[in-house]
C-alpha cells in the first residue's frame, strides 16, 4: 500500500468544474474546509472536558446552487473511487428531525429515539434544514444542489465528513458579510454539530467543526467544554517531530463502536438532566453522586438501557483522568515541553482500551510504537482503525515506508488552514 498522495490540483480548484459537470449550472457559492486530527479529548466533550484538535493540509470543497423542487441533491467526488449521488427531500428531513425529538413514556421515563439513519444527503441536507430552522437561511429555501470534492481519505480518522459539513455550511452562507467573525463561526460550528447529531450515522465530534472554523494552521485548537472557550497552542509537529495518520485500508464496521459511544453520551446527558447540571465536570463530587443516582434508577426503573454500576464507574474515572491529561497536555504545548507530550498521549491510548473499552485501534497503535513512533493514539476510538502517530523526523521516512510495506495506509500530516469561502 503506497503512501497517501493528494491530487496535483487541490479540491478548491476542481470544485467549480465538478459542480458544473454534475449539476449543469455554475455554483452560487463555494467553500473549503481542512482535515482535522485529534490529539486528545474527543471522548470527553459531553463530560465538559478539554479537546485538542489540529488542522491538516488536505481539504474538502463544497459548491451549492439553488433548486425549486424541495430536494437536496448531493454529489460526492472522493479522491479515490466513483462519484456518489444521493438525494433527500426537505419534507423527509423534517420528518427525521421530528423522530429525534425527546419524548417520555407513561411512567415519565425518556424514550430513546432510534439512531439517525444517516446518508450523505441527510447529513449535508440536514445542515440546510438546521440553518433554516435557526434563521441562518431563508424559509423560502426550496432545495439545493450540493457538490463535495474531498481530498481527505475517509478511512483515516481525519474528519473527512466533518470537513464536508463545514464546507457545505460556509457555502450555504456564502453571501454573508461577517463569515470571518468569531461569533458567527461559533454558531456555524454549533449548527454543524447539532445537525450531525440529528441526521448523521456517526456521532458528532464537535471539536472538529470548531477547529476547522476557528483554528489556525501553525497551532492546535484547544476547546474547553466547561466554559466554551476556544484558544490556541503551539503545534506538536516541528522540525524534529513528524506526524502521520495510519490506518487499515478498506471498509471497517464501526457499528459496535458507534453504539457504544452513543450509550456513553446518553448516560452523561441523562445524568446532567437529573442534576440540572450543564456538564458533569461542573457538578461537585460528580462521580459518587452520579453512581448513587444510577443505583436509584436501577432500583426504581430497572437497568434496561442503562450501564451497570461497574461500567459507569469506569467511564467516570476515564472522563476525569482524561480531562486532567488534556489539561496537562495543553500546558505542555503552551510551555513547549515537547518531551512531556508523548507519555500523556500514550497514557491516553492505554486508558481508551483498558478503562474506556474502545479497542478499535489498539493493534495499530502497538505496531506504530514498535516501528518507532514516540506515541500512537487512536484518531477516534470506536469509529475507525486509525491512529495519529508522532515520529522523530529523522526516522519518519523509514517509519512510513515500513508501515506502507505492512499494507497500511500512511498519510503524512502537515499544517492546514481554517475553512473559508472563495
Amino acid at each position: 500500500m503506497p503512501m497517501w498522495s493528494t491530487p496535483s490540483s487541490p479540491a478548491a480548484e476542481r470544485i467549480n468544474a465538478a459542480h458544473l459537470e454534475l449539476v449543469g449550472t455554475e455554483p452560487a457559492h463555494c467553500a473549503s474546509a481542512p482535515a482535522t486530527f485529534s490529539l486528545i479529548g474527543e471522548h470527553i466533550d459531553h463530560f465538559g472536558g478539554v479537546a485538542i484538535m489540529g488542522l491538516a493540509q488536505m481539504r474538502a470543497a463544497a459548491a451549492v446552487s439553488p433548486r425549486t423542487d424541495g430536494t437536496i441533491a448531493v454529489h460526492l467526488v472522493p479522491h479515490e473511487g466513483e462519484t456518489i449521488n444521493d438525494a433527500i427531500s426537505l419534507t423527509e428531513l423534517a420528518s427525521r428531525a421530528a423522530e429525534q425529538l425527546p419524548s417520555i413514556d407513561s411512567e415519565g421515563q425518556p424514550i430513546i429515539p432510534a439512531a439517525p439513519v444517516g446518508g450523505f444527503a441527510a447529513r449535508w441536507g440536514g445542515i440546510a434544514h438546521t440553518m433554516i430552522n435557526r434563521q441562518l437561511l431563508s424559509r423560502e429555501t426550496a432545495g439545493m444542489d450540493v457538490t463535495v470534492v474531498s481530498d481527505i481519505p475517509f478511512a483515516a480518522g481525519l474528519g473527512a465528513l466533518a470537513a464536508g459539513d463545514v464546507a457545505v455550511a460556509l457555502a450555504l452562507l456564502g453571501d454573508a458579510e461577517d463569515l470571518h467573525s468569531a461569533p458567527l463561526r461559533a454558531r456555524i460550528a454549533d449548527v454543524c454539530s447539532q445537525s450531525v447529531g440529528t441526521f448523521g450515522e456517526y456521532p458528532a465530534l464537535r471539536a472538529r467543526h470548531t477547529a476547522a472554523l476557528r483554528g489556525v494552521g501553525e497551532t492546535v485548537t484547544i476547546v474547553d467544554y466547561a466554559d466554551g472557550s476556544v484558544t490556541q497552542a503551539p503545534h506538536p509537529i516541528t522540525r524534529e517531530i513528524a506526524a502521520f495518520a495510519v490506518t487499515v485500508p478498506g471498509d471497517f464496521d464501526a457499528t459496535p463502536g458507534i453504539a457504544a459511544i452513543r450509550q456513553r453520551e446518553r448516560f452523561i446527558d441523562d445524568a446532567c438532566h437529573a442534576f440540572g447540571a450543564e456538564s458533569l465536570r461542573l457538578l461537585p463530587d460528580a462521580s459518587q453522586r452520579v453512581l448513587d443516582w444510577l443505583k436509584a434508577v436501577h432500583k426504581v426503573h430497572g437497568s434496561a438501557n442503562q450501564p451497570t454500576l461497574a461500567e459507569a464507574a469506569e467511564w467516570l474515572v476515564f472522563y476525569s483522568e482524561e480531562t486532567e491529561r488534556a489539561q496537562e497536555l495543553a500546558r505542555a504545548l503552551r510551555s513547549r515541553r515537547g518531551t512531556d507530550l508523548f507519555p500523556l498521549l500514550n497514557q491516553s491510548q492505554q486508558a481508551l482500551t483498558t478503562v474506556y473499552s474502545l479497542h478499535s485501534a489498539e493493534k495499530i497503535a502497538e505496531l506504530a510504537t514498535v516501528r518507532g513512533a514516540r506515541s500512537a493514539r487512536s484518531a477516534h476510538a470506536g469509529t475507525s482503525q486509525s491512529v495519529i502517530a508522532f515520529v522523530p523526523a529523522a526516522k519518519a521516512d523509514n517509519f512510513a515506508a515500513d508501515l506502507a510495506e505492512d499494507g497500511l495506509l500512511v498519510v503524512p500530516l502537515l499544517d492546514g488552514e481554517q475553512a473559508n469561502t472563495f
